[in-house]
């Protein structure tokens, strides 16, 4: 299945970035829902059967909203897992910061063929020959962040330590580009730190500020935020990684820093205001029909990403969305290309006890008949 994460991966590996293959989707379709609704209650207890301490499966359609949860939030002490926990989204954030540039383009104040140089002079090498639009869907060539190894011994080290987007940058620019910008593809969460960067250099205000202005306000998301540090409450389930394999589980929530994954993957939500969010997007209510159309278009030489979208075809249709794993997380998001059906999918454990395709199937489920 096709995964885009923020994750742990060993002592030593640090943090990775991969991305599967899927089928090419149609903007345009539509997945019209199976006469039986899927059992949500089964989905999420095949997840805690197979290894997560919790599950949650969330389903938005035209006949209202169904959900499930089973296992746990936390394991210590114990607490119940609810289908309205928050959770850390992780990459399912590149969606909503995509959505924040295509409106600043919308409103005339930057165009996604702009150049990086333009808006952030000096700062990447061959800068002026990579665009937004190559940020946005992959096509830079500039090295990920998260794949650099010295990097994940120091968040093993120093996981609490807060990064800035500039030190976050500079990791990825110590490391030569892949590629040529635009000759080729390849998933990069330094793209995305760039991306939040160019929102502050265009706006004079923090990311954070023109989300809440723009996504989180407008649309009523209570429960979604953007923290940079350390945050903890009643209704964030708690995320879980085994170090070694087979290792016993730590609790990563309590000592990671968010600001290591900032605009590639800071968000924090839960599955009513991700629903809506993509009900929304989809739905016309965020982006005009030109913007909303170049969010839908594929990378050039790749089949399954847009601006800031994954895209699959699954047994009842073509789909968009996006998934996510940041430690101790992973979610799924799908939409129908018209907002009309959306589902989630969100386990709290890294990729040690249970498949991806696990998760990715319950989600497909959820979808088409949930």
């Amino acid at each position: 299945m096709g995964s885009f994460r923020i994750g742990m991966v060993g002592a030593v590996a640090g943090l990775a970035v991969c991305l599967g293959g899927a089928a090419t989707p149609s903007p345009a379709s539509t997945v019209a829902a199976t006469k039986k609704p899927a059992n949500l209650q089964a989905l999420a207890r095949g997840l805690v059967k197979a290894g997560a301490p919790g599950a949650l499966v969330f389903a938005r359609s035209p006949r209202g909203v169904r959900s499930a949860a089973a296992g746990f939030a936390r394991l210590t002490p114990r607490l119940a897992m609810r289908a309205s926990a928050r959770y850390h989204i992780a990459s399912v954030t590149k969606t909503f910061v995509s959505t924040v540039v295509l409106q600043l383009e919308a409103e005339g104040r930057l165009t996604i063929d702009d150049s990086v140089e333009h808006w952030l002079p000096r700062i990447v090498p061959n800068g002026a020959s990579i665009t937004l639009r190559e940020l946005l869907n992959h096509t830079s060539g500039i090295f990920d962040y998260t794949a650099d190894e010295a990097f994940g011994r120091t968040i093993l080290g120093d996981p609490g330590r807060t990064w800035a987007p500039s030190e976050l940058v500079a990791i990825a620019l110590s490391h030569p580009p892949l590629f040529s910008p635009g000759t080729q593809w390849s998933y990069s969460n330094t793209n995305y730190i760039l991306l939040g960067l160019v929102v502050e250099a265009v706006t004079g205000k923090a990311l954070s500020e023109e989300l809440q202005q723009r996504i989180f306000g407008p649309l009523s998301l209570s429960s979604t935020s953007f923290p940079t540090g350390i945050s903890l409450d009643d209704g964030l389930a708690h995320g879980y990684v085994a170090l070694t394999p087979g290792g016993g589980l730590i609790d990563a929530t309590p000592v990671l820093s968010p600001s290591y994954a900032w605009a590639a993957g800071g968000i924090v939500s839960n599955a009513a205001d991700l629903t809506k969010f993509f009900s929304a997007l989809f739905g016309g209510r965020l982006l005009p029909a030109a913007q909303l159309a170049e969010m839908k278009t594929r990378a050039a030489g790749n089949d399954v990403y847009g601006l800031g979208l994954r895209m699959a075809t699954v047994r009842c249709g073509k789909v968009l969305g996006h998934d996510g794993d940041y430690p101790g997380y992973r979610n799924v998001v799908w939409a129908t290309a018209d907002g009309r059906r959306v589902s989630i999918v969100m386990i709290n454990i890294d990729d040690s006890r249970v498949r991806w395709s696990k998760v990715e199937a319950a989600a497909r489920t959820a979808l088409c008949s949930g």
